[in-house]
């Protein structure tokens, strides 16, 4: 194989793991750990249960069933949680859950009439449910706790169950294979090899 060849095919390689769409990625900020920092960018503030799971190609629905509202409570005794992280797509800063985990979550609305909601500020936003009586101390400093929020909680657990989000089948724009880099990566490096061992 001619240089001039080599060259070639190892500049296309090159090209395609640059433009090559790796795993998503967003930068937190420090404060973004930060629970008075978490409340003044959440709309909503929930522990619950996981119980139901379900991944798609890019994006995965979490159903939480609601133990306590403690900011900004709804009448449903579930909610859905919607991180951009799927069966084939893994997005760095999403929240990541099991089955029956309890959780305490700072939540920002996405659609609030079908009980959709995702994790603000990105996996921080994810809480042990052992931080309740820190993040009720930050409301209460915030002016943003009440008092009857206990009584609040059981008769709102007493509402209708959340529903299903309307278009839960729609792509996000954040469409990609996880390790497609990495992939191109290993390919560009060893057609390099190969090409470099029949110039010699």
């Amino acid at each position: 194989m001619k240089p001039i060849h080599s060259l070639f095919i190892l500049f296309t390689l090159t090209l395609l793991l640059l433009c090559a769409p790796g795993p998503a990625a967003a930068e937190l900020i420090a404060e973004a750990a930060e629970i008075p920092y978490q409340i003044n960018s959440s709309d909503r503030i929930v522990i619950g249960m996981v119980s139901d799971i379900q991944e798609h190609y890019d994006y995965t629905i979490f159903t939480i069933t609601v133990e306590e509202w403690l900011y900004n409570s709804l009448p449903t005794e579930t909610i859905m949680v919607r991180t951009e992280t799927g069966t084939n797509v893994w997005t760095e800063d999403q929240a990541e859950f099991t089955l029956n985990e309890s959780v305490l979550l700072m939540l920002r609305d996405e659609d609030s009439d079908k009980q959709l909601f995702s994790v603000s500020v990105g996996f921080p936003g994810k809480r042990p449910v052992s931080d309740r009586d820190e993040v009720v101390e930050e409301l209460k400093a915030q002016g943003k706790w009440r008092e009857e929020n206990q009584t609040e909680n059981e008769a709102n657990n007493t509402g209708t169950a959340g529903e299903q989000p309307a278009d839960s089948n729609s792509p996000s724009n954040t469409e990609s294979a996880p390790f497609t880099g990495i992939l191109l990566l290993i390919v560009a490096v060893l057609g390099a090899a190969v090409c470099a061992g029949k110039t010699k």
